[in-house]
Parts: C-alpha cells; sequence; structure tokens
C-alpha cells in the first residue's frame, strides 16, 4: 500500500488539533483510578503496544506495575535500608546505588527518586537538592532496558519529575538508563556500525561497567514473566552462556541433581531476572532484592533448588504472596473473590531477599543461622483492597 506524504501529514494536523482542544485537567482527573497506574505516560505506550504488537508485549512481559505495588516495594527496601542496613537516611544515603534491570518506562526508579527527595525534605536538607542531585543522586542510580520506546520514554519520565522538583539536568547530566539486556554478560566494546552502532556500543560498554564494577546494593523492578523465554540459555554453539550457567545452579539440591523430566519452567524470564539480581549482590557482597514476580517458584517443586540456593544466599527473605492467580481458581480463605492486581493470569508475589555485611549479621539475631530466616505472608481479596494494604505499608508490618 502505497502512502503519501500528505495523507500522513493531514492525519497528523487533525490529531495536534485535537490534543490542542482537549480537556486535559478533565482527563486527568480520574486517570487510571481503576487500574492504579496514574502515570499517563505508560499507558501511551502500554495501550499502544497491546494494539500494535501484542506478540511483542507478551514475550518481553511489557505489563506495568500498579503504583501501590511499586510504592511497597519502594517503602520496603527503604526500611530495611534504615533499619537492617543502619543507613539512617535509606535510599537518600549517598552510598547506596540501585539498579532496575528491566526498567520499562522506569516507574520503579521515578519513585526512589520520590522517595529520597521526601526524605530529604523532612530532613530539612531541601536546599543541598541542586547539589545533590548532580553529585550523589545522578551517579548512583541505573536502569537496563531492552526495548527502545520504553527507554526514550523513561529518560523522558525522569527528566520531567526532576524538572518538577526543580532540577533541570545539564549537559554534562546524564540520567544512567541503558539500552541493553541485562541478562547478556556484557562487554566493554562492540562492533561499531554507523552512527547507531557507534551509540549501541557506547550503551552496551556502559551497562558492562555497571553490571561488573559498580557496587549495586539493590535491585529491584518487575521483570518479564515469560515461560518460553525470549533470552536463550545457551549460545549458537550449544554452550550454556552467562545467564544460563547462573540458573544452572537452580538444577541442584544439595548438590544433587533435580531429577524432574521436564524443568522447562527454571527457564522462564522471571527465574533468570531473580538469579541475576542474586549475582549482582553477590558481588557486591551485600543488598536487597526486591522484585514483583510470578509466584510459581514459592511452592512449585521444580522450584525447591531454587529455594534452597536462595536461603542459602540471603539472610532474610521476606515474601508477599498477592496470589490472584485464576488459572488455580484461587479464592480467599473466607471463600470471598481473589483477583490478581496485574491483567494477567498468573499469580504473583513480592520478594525481599536480604544479604547483611557481616558485621551487621548480629542484628536481628541471625549470628550462626546456616540459611535465611523467611517471614512469609499472604494478601488476598479483591485488587482495590490489595491497593490500599499495598499503598500504606511496607516490609516492617
Amino acid at each position: 500500500v502505497q502512502v503519501h506524504r500528505a495523507d500522513v501529514a493531514g492525519g497528523r494536523n487533525a490529531l495536534a488539533k485535537l490534543l490542542n482542544h482537549a480537556d486535559m485537567p478533565a482527563i486527568l482527573q480520574d486517570f487510571g483510578k481503576r487500574t492504579k497506574t496514574e502515570d499517563p505516560v505508560v499507558h501511551f505506550y502500554e495501550t499502544f503496544l497491546a494494539a500494535y504488537d501484542p506478540k511483542l508485549r507478551a514475550s518481553r512481559g511489557v505489563f506495568y506495575t500498579p503504583e501501590p505495588a511499586v510504592q511497597f516495594i519502594v517503602n520496603s527496601v527503604d526500611w530495611l535500608l534504615r533499619e537492617r542496613f543502619n543507613r539512617p537516611l535509606g535510599l537518600a544515603d549517598p552510598d547506596v546505588y540501585v539498579l532496575d534491570p528491566a526498567t520499562g518506562t522506569s516507574t520503579f526508579l521515578y519513585f526512589v527518586v520520590r522517595a529520597i527527595h521526601d526524605t530529604l525534605m523532612a530532613h530539612k536538607q531541601g536546599g543541598t537538592w541542586q547539589q545533590y542531585v548532580r553529585e550523589k543522586l545522578l551517579p548512583r542510580l541505573f536502569g537496563f532496558e531492552l526495548l527502545m520506546a520504553p527507554y526514550v520514554i523513561a529518560h523522558l519520565k525522569l527528566s520531567l519529575l526532576l524538572k518538577d522538583l526543580g532540577y533541570e539536568l545539564g549537559k554534562d547530566d546524564r540520567i544512567q538508563v541503558y539500552l541493553t539486556n541485562a541478562l547478556d554478560e556484557g562487554v566493554t566494546h562492540a562492533e561499531q556500525l554507523g552512527t547507531l552502532g557507534w551509540y549501541i556500543s557506547q550503551e552496551a560498554s556502559e551497562a558492562a561497567r555497571v553490571k561488573k564494577q559498580v557496587p549495586i546494593m539493590v535491585v529491584l523492578g518487575n521483570p518479564p514473566y515469560s515461560g518460553h523465554s525470549a533470552n536463550a540459555s545457551k549460545d549458537a554453539s550449544g554452550q550454556l552462556n552467562f545467564i544460563g550457567k547462573l540458573v544452572h545452579d537452580y538444577y541442584f539440591v544439595d548438590g544433587a541433581p533435580l531429577g524432574e523430566r521436564n524443568p522447562k519452567w527454571l527457564q522462564d524470564d522471571y527465574v533468570k531476572f531473580i538469579r541475576f539480581a542474586q549475582w549482582r549482590i553477590q558481588q557486591t557482597g551485600h543488598g536487597i532484592v526486591a522484585f514483583v514476580t510470578n509466584h510459581g517458584y514459592l511452592d512449585n517443586p521444580t522450584f525447591r533448588g531454587m529455594r534452597q540456593n536462595l536461603m542459602s544466599t540471603f539472610d532474610e527473605i521476606y515474601v508477599l504472596d498477592l496470589h490472584g492467580n485464576s488459572k488455580k481458581k484461587e479464592r480467599a480463605p473466607d471463600g470471598g473473590k481473589d483477583e490478581n492486581i496485574f491483567d494477567i493470569q498468573q499469580g504473583v508475589a513480592i520478594l525481599l531477599a536480604v544479604k547483611l555485611p557481616q558485621d551487621l549479621r548480629g542484628l536481628g539475631d541471625l549470628e550462626g543461622l546456616t540459611q535465611a530466616r523467611v517471614h512469609h505472608a499472604p494478601l488476598w481479596g479483591e485488587p482495590a483492597g490489595k491497593y490500599k494494604f499495598l499503598a500504606s505499608h511496607d516490609a516492617g508490618s
């Protein structure tokens, strides 16, 4: 089909005219109240992708996190840093490096920045905000994203947030969200093919530096869930690659193979991201993994090696099982409805895995334990009740 420039220009001009006359305050008044995703930037991308390429959306797990779940995770990380890591400023501590390895449009980093700003205001340090952003915020927040559209939107969204908070990005400032695949090993150079190739090479090189050299202390986010993983565990020659070797550790219990006839669920993308985050915290030596993911790993026998491996790595593990698994036809214990906070069939859970520095293991009577102390709670019911709980609680409660 031949498309004439005049047709495109006419449609573009008509759309611009329509938007110029739109009553934006009225549109935004109840925006996202039902889905608890009130950021219009997210809807422009997710709604577009759902219609334009639903297969890509499914294979790459483009399902955005309801903001109360993000709030719960960010608030919980902040609480854990204060209570378990002796960091009175929590996320605002300038030594806490944060990574979202599947950042999408950076909703998690958005809430991290807001939490840090709130802390500084509460400590009456607002006058230092300009210097703080430049010297102590931008250098320690990182995101990885594989798809170009959310990568661009992430930069836009974080730039707008900083502007709203009174900081205008300078020409030498860089929001450190990189176009890369977190599950690749990461190389410090790449073949340069023209301008775009050079740019992607630079992104890959900087991302590799973050993966291997930066002392990341918090890995958080909502990694994709896909049983038919879009991230291979083997290279072209059939050998296990970087993430394949890491996940292979989950195929053993007490040093012996699982013995499962078909352990394919260990190849789900969310399992690979949990394993990557675990590895990244192990490289630093201490820190927190804070994810919302598929909840299948909590009780499925195929994941017993994964559970044992996590419990041998971390000192404390907090699990808030949000249930909502329509495949299992889950219902609340009182017989009432139980529904998902996402628009998906698979139930989900929030994982907070804590590895303390050796000198702080005495806190909470963890000294001498050979595996993690696990704190577990279920959250049942309809989405509105779950949203209300998540928005007003953290791991401390």
